[in-house]
């Protein structure tokens, strides 16, 4: 009888430790599962305040030239919390990129090719800390699919917008559309309808652009409307990714 009751309490030991060893898992995936949406999120916004920069320097006069100042400041601080050792990718890779940065901040002039290389680095460590943080791993609660689509690839997507919104506001601020912008921009409208999602309609940004850079032989359309135009595509795409994003906590 005193050999079954110990049997006994030996089995609800080892089975209390199980329940609590596997609790205590599930405690720390949660934690680096929320962990990983909070520094998605962050990467998220400081791709679109450098994605804005590198639009603003396009055309480095009057209120563009207060404005890429003060969100250079913004995009300076926006960096420390992702270069720190709590930071679940590559520190060091994110480190050169903050790097990089400092020399675009440093000299913003002709910067497009800069500043589209380092957000591309940046939107490959949206892919990075999903899997790090095992938002991507199969579970059958999530769907999988939604965040693929909606946090790691719209924000593609939305990359090429702001990559329209770059050229066509350096070319509605000389009046004219260069051979050199005409061919980036034709390249990049061609991207646009390579990767669009399902959900979205490129149809009036193609007409946009067409009507007011690339038809007109001299550009009548502001900068500043062309670039606030642009600015409301690429807001919209973003935010979707961050209804998603807020959806996975």
């Amino acid at each position: 009888m005193i050999e079954l009751i110990i049997l006994s309490t030996l089995i609800l030991i080892v089975l209390a430790a199980n329940v609590h060893h596997r609790n205590k898992l599930a405690r720390r995936r949660q934690l680096k599962r929320l962990r990983g949406i909070k520094q998605l999120s962050q990467l998220l916004e400081l791709i679109q305040k450098i994605q804005r920069h590198r639009g603003l320097c396009a055309n480095l006069t009057g209120d563009n030239l207060h404005e890429q100042r003060h969100i250079n400041n913004e995009i300076t601080h926006l960096w420390s919390p992702l270069v720190g050792p709590e930071y679940d990718g590559n520190v060091n890779r994110i480190q050169h990129q903050q790097q990089r940065w400092q020399e675009i901040s440093n000299t913003p002039e002709n910067s497009f090719m800069a500043h589209c290389w380092l957000i591309e680095k940046l939107l490959y460590e949206l892919t990075i800390i999903a899997d790090t943080c095992s938002l991507t791993a199969l579970d059958p609660q999530n769907n999988n699919q939604d965040l693929w689509q909606n946090v790691l690839q719209r924000p593609h997507f939305a990359e090429i917008l702001g990559r329209l919104r770059a050229l066509g506001n350096k070319a509605a601020s000389l009046g004219e559309c260069p051979a050199d912008i005409r061919v980036q921009l034709l390249f990049q409208l061609q991207n646009l309808e390579q990767i669009q999602p399902d959900d979205s309609d490129i149809s009036p940004i193609l007409t946009f652009i067409e009507d007011e850079i690339l038809a007109p032989e001299t550009i009548q359309i502001t900068p500043q409307h062309y670039f606030t135009r642009l600015t409301q595509a690429i807001d919209e795409q973003l935010q979707i990714t961050r209804e998603h994003l807020s959806q996975l906590n």
